[in-house]
């Protein structure tokens, strides 16, 4: 018998966290059956009340990759811990991450998963999210914590021949690269789609700066008004037609390909842009190898983030987005490759073109985006 699959109930107003969720519970589905959903705040003997299932699946964190065999894998590794966990591409718990080879999308990350193979380790599990864990359904009958916490200071195993990809904070993260390509000498810095504004709050501790952040998020945006001068919440389109200050700087980190027409917006930004000012945008680059190879195998997966994330709704090469800012008349100072990792995947595929005689155009399809700076010739 199956174990049974308890879920948190989960609600965000952005796409990209919707998908990940109904994405994470796909994946479970297929591979476990039935989900039975839990409010987080609710003791574990509540939750499990009436799994009839001697073992149980527990997802801690609603958004995760989860991979082929996760209940069967966990179930063989228990033995007589309280727990199984698997291992994680990233954790608060060092013990619990794994280094695997890069992957760019799911179908890579299936790969890794399939590929690992490490002997079970105990230890005793301190104060963090586990992200999913299976134990004995009777294990959680009398518990009063929350199930995110019912691993705290018990015996687990760790089973090192399992995988989940827990994702990064997307609106949270602060954009090192991006800050190291920003003028130390911009006065007046516009970020569209700031998130939580950590490169705004970057930029403030690093210079003597005005930064305006627009973002979409609601949650977000209230914790980037803490941070910088000023935010504006709601649809980047609308809010830059009635903007009225001008910037020296506008900066756009893996957000243009989220808008339906980008060449309007762009051309708009030029309006609120001073004379020679900078546009500093990130993209990534839809004729990545990892993309292509995908494809020849009849994948195109969304996600929550990445080069395929569920959000985009234009996709770019290196020519677009040539085109793209020409159409919008920035006149373009430099667009430099990023290279987050070379996965397997990729290498394979570039080897067998050049084996085939396929002839292609590497510095185009190596790049998993572009930084993109531009000046306004206005």
């Amino acid at each position: 018998m199956p174990p049974a699959v308890l879920v948190p109930t989960f609600d965000h107003d952005a796409l990209e966290e919707r998908y990940a969720y109904w994405q994470s519970q796909m994946l479970l589905r297929r591979e476990l059956g039935t989900l039975v959903y839990y409010d987080r705040d609710e003791t574990a003997a509540c939750a499990s009340d009436g799994i009839e299932e001697p073992f149980v699946v527990v997802v801690t964190d609603p958004l995760l990759l989860p991979s082929a065999r996760l209940g069967e894998r966990l179930q063989s590794a228990l033995g007589d811990a309280f727990a199984a966990v698997p291992s994680a591409n990233q954790s608060d718990e060092p013990r619990q991450k794994v280094d695997v080879a890069p992957y760019m999308t799911l179908r890579e990350f299936e790969a890794r998963a399939a590929a690992l193979d490490g002997a079970t380790e105990r230890i005793q599990w301190e104060s963090h999210d586990p992200g999913v864990f299976l134990c004995a359904t009777e294990s959680l009958r009398h518990l009063t914590e929350p199930l995110c916490r019912v691993l705290n200071g018990r015996d687990v195993a760790v089973a090192r021949n399992v995988l989940i990809h827990r994702w990064a904070s997307l609106r949270g993260q602060t954009r090192h690269d991006l800050l190291s390509r920003i003028s130390p000498a911009a006065k007046n810095i516009l970020e569209f789609g700031c998130g939580e504004a950590p490169l705004g709050r970057a930029l403030k501790e690093r210079q003597t700066c005005r930064v305006v952040g627009v973002e979409l998020d609601r949650d977000a945006a209230a914790i980037a008004r803490k941070r910088i001068d000023d935010v504006y919440c709601g649809d980047v389109r609308e809010i830059v037609s009635i903007l009225k200050e001008k910037f020296d700087c506008i900066v756009g980190g893996d957000i243009v390909e989220h808008l339906d027409e980008p060449w309007s917006f762009l051309a708009d930004l030029r309006n609120i842009s001073t004379p020679g000012g900078t546009l500093l945008l990130s993209l990534p680059n839809v004729a990545h190898a990892s993309i292509i190879a995908d494809l020849l195998h009849g994948r195109f997966d969304y996600v929550y983030m990445g080069l395929t994330c569920v959000g985009h709704l234009r996709f770019m090469t290196r020519q677009s987005i040539e085109d793209m800012l020409s159409i919008a008349r920035w006149e373009v100072v430099s667009i430099e490759p990023q290279s987050l990792a070379i996965s397997i995947e990729q290498a394979k595929l570039l080897e067998a073109l050049r084996a085939a005689n396929v002839p292609f155009v590497e510095s185009d399809v190596a790049p998993t985006g572009f930084y993109v700076t531009a000046r306004n010739p206005a």
